[in-house]
């Protein structure tokens, strides 16, 4: 049977089980036992458990089946790591080594790309908003006359979930900005006439995608209050289906995919605010969609998962497994 382990961040090997949240760990579990049905054993483990010495993970959580819960393992060798970890310099660096002996999915240098918001933003210069970087406030004094609206956005250039993200006044942003990081600067997206077609409320829209297919795509809409629709922050997701996205959004989809074709297998979402005009504008790139599901989503999970499946067959029978 075929290995593929699931890497993440940190983690404490001491803790009891996996999760914390039993409905990411109901979505795992679904999708583990779809994957050990078609000859798959799927593991999970921080890259902090790796033996970079010796190249074998020296711990992982593996998932027996219904009845048999989560255990765990010593001493795994896969044949190939689907990431899952966050950005940052020091996780970089361990996954470079990581990949010296495993493949990895998504590939290493496309991850990179789609997790530096500044980087895409110049790729997707044509639908995306100008960005200035800066690293302090003296920086943003001297970018913000080049802002037309009446807010501005800054965010980390890598971060995900809408953590540390900033809308704030023009009038206010140097007094009211926290930069001790580099960070974009942005004008701000009025979405507030919503998703043509969709919604009228303010939002984003996000489509998931597998290569050049789209698997499913949802809207989410901020919390009353905020700008922020992420989950993480408060915001509510209505499913979009396929045939009903805005007219605007395939073409650019389209691009964006033959844009990054030489990258294959590539999973990864895009996601799109609409101006007042209703011109679409993207927003950022995500390499590592999520794979815990609402209730809202189930209907489409079982696509995601099956797509997912598909890709870790072809990764495996073309000869890139692990010789370890």
């Amino acid at each position: 049977m075929k290995k593929v382990m699931i890497l993440f961040g940190k983690s404490d090997w001491k803790s009891a089980k996996p999760f914390a949240n039993k409905e990411y760990q109901y979505s795992y579990e679904y999708f583990y036992t779809l994957c050990k049905e078609s000859g798959i054993q799927m593991y999970r483990a921080s890259y902090e458990w790796y033996d970079y010495e010796n190249h074998i993970f020296k711990h992982a959580w593996v998932y027996e089946g219904e009845g048999a819960n989560w255990k765990k393992v010593d001493n795994i060798t896969p044949d190939l790591v689907y990431d899952k970890t966050k950005a940052s310099l020091e996780v970089y660096h361990k996954k470079e080594l990581i990949g010296q002996h495993y493949p990895f999915i998504n590939d290493q240098t496309f991850t990179r790309i789609i997790d530096d918001k500044f980087v895409t933003g110049m790729i997707l210069q044509k639908w995306s908003k100008q960005s200035w970087l800066v690293n302090n406030s003296a920086e943003l004094e001297n970018i913000l006359p080049n802002i037309k609206t009446s807010k501005v956005v800054i965010k980390p250039l890598s971060e995900s979930g809408g953590a540390n993200v900033q809308v704030l006044f023009k009038e206010k942003a140097l007094e009211e900005a926290v930069i001790n990081k580099p960070n974009l600067v942005q004008e701000f997206i009025n979405s507030s006439h919503g998703v043509p077609g969709v919604s009228d409320k303010i939002h984003d829209l996000r489509v998931v995608m597998v290569n050049d297919k789209i698997i499913y795509s949802y809207i989410r809409e901020p919390k009353e209050g905020s700008f922020l629709a992420n989950l993480a922050q408060g915001g509510s997701l209505i499913i979009v289906p396929k045939d009903k996205l805005p007219e605007s959004i395939p073409p650019i989809i389209a691009a964006v995919s033959e844009l990054f074709s030489s990258f294959s297998p590539r999973i990864y979402s895009i996601d799109f605010m609409f101006d007042e005009t209703g011109r679409p504008w993207i927003v950022e790139l995500n390499s590592m969609p999520g794979l815990f599901f609402t209730p809202e989503e189930k209907p489409y999970m079982i696509e995601m998962y099956k797509e997912l499946l598909n890709v870790f067959k072809a990764k495996l029978q073309n000869g890139t497994a692990s010789d370890n």
